[in-house]
């Protein structure tokens, strides 16, 4: 099928080393951006037709829109693109309220066309084997399960962290949904919520020196605890920050009545993946990864939404996860703070 990527930025870049080791899969024809200078090189470099925005939506020889434009954006170019006629593979997060992924929701029944969402990384070599893991029954029935992501942002060195400041940023927004995508994909969904947030610095100071401006004023909260009680009756604790001094250790564990799991790093395709032995009371790992190029697997989502097109054989789960994220993530982002148990209204 024909891709049109919208959205020239770093991470598109990434997308295109895994489309072009699918080639049999995908066809990139044409790029578009509100940046035409950024547009032209990404086209240039690619060899790919450089068309505006709204040219890119009407060009009818494109099937899938790749949606990589900043998560202020996602929204309305998804929608335009469905609107277009053409299914939409979209950045994570899917849309930024309950409101804005409704009409989306509506739009892909409405004109008859697909939307699939970032994370892909539950597609990676890493999740695959640790699933297969608990399901063969190696850790037995799952009692629990622990989830954290912990850092001090990414204004140290990101080329451009305001937005990550923004709605639509923080590291609910950004990092939630890698977290949230693997535990819904073990544990189903979840029912109910109780969370505390905080904005622990109304300004953050830019770090990285190739960056024009040197303080960002924060609109979000940006350190998250909670604990999220899915409908199997598993409680699972989650943390999510960019406030916290720390090495980077992303935690993804699964405790079961015989032993317990540590899962990759969730934002990764590959990695790490062990299962804590009994008897010699440590981790044992019983996977790795055999490819240093983690970006080698960027864009797994969009050859999986191809292939279930071409073949039909869409899967209704699939399709209401990244909603279910996103009720989850506005569910934790407007918590009273009153310290119950809120209940998560299916809305889609």
């Amino acid at each position: 099928m024909n891709i049109g990527i919208i959205g020239c930025g770093a991470i598109s870049s990434q997308y295109m080393v895994g489309f072009d080791k699918n080639k049999n899969n995908v066809n990139v024809v044409a790029c578009a951006d509100l940046d035409n200078a950024k547009s032209e090189l990404f086209a240039k470099e690619y060899n790919i037709e450089h068309l505006t925005v709204n040219n890119l939506f009407s060009n009818p020889d494109i099937d899938i829109i790749v949606n990589l434009t900043p998560p202020s954006s996602h929204f309305e170019i998804s929608c335009e693109s469905l609107k277009s006629g053409k299914h939409v593979f979209s950045e994570k997060p899917v849309a930024l309220s309950i409101e804005q992924g409704k009409k989306l929701y509506d739009l892909i029944y409405k004109h008859d066309r697909y939307l699939f969402s970032a994370p892909d990384t539950t597609l990676g070599p890493a999740f695959t084997k640790s699933q297969d893991l608990i399901l063969s029954g190696k850790i037995g029935e799952i009692i629990g399960a622990s989830a954290s992501f912990a850092t001090h942002g990414v204004e140290g060195w990101h080329p451009n962290p305001s937005f990550y400041y923004k709605k639509g940023g923080g590291p609910l927004f950004d990092m939630g949904p890698y977290y949230l995508t693997a535990l819904f994909k073990i544990l189903g969904p979840v029912s109910e919520i109780i969370s505390y947030s905080q904005k622990t610095f109304q300004v953050r100071s830019v770090d990285n020196p190739e960056v024009k401006y040197k303080n960002i004023d924060v609109d979000v909260d940006t350190h998250y605890l909670a604990l999220l009680k899915f409908k199997s009756g598993v409680v699972v604790d989650f943390e999510i920050s960019f406030d916290i001094w720390k090495p980077y250790e992303p935690k993804l564990e699964f405790y079961g009545t015989l032993s317990s799991i540590k899962f990759a790093d969730p934002n990764n395709y590959d990695g790490d993946v062990s299962i804590f032995d009994k008897n010699s009371y440590r981790w044992e790992k019983v996977h790795s990864s055999t490819n240093d190029e983690n970006n080698y697997y960027r864009g797994l989502g969009v050859i999986n939404m191809v292939k279930s097109i071409t073949e039909n054989n869409i899967s209704q789960d699939e399709m209401l996860l990244p909603f279910h994220v996103l009720e989850v993530m506005c569910a934790l982002e407007t918590y009273d703070g009153k310290g119950r148990w809120e209940k998560i209204k299916p809305q889609f």
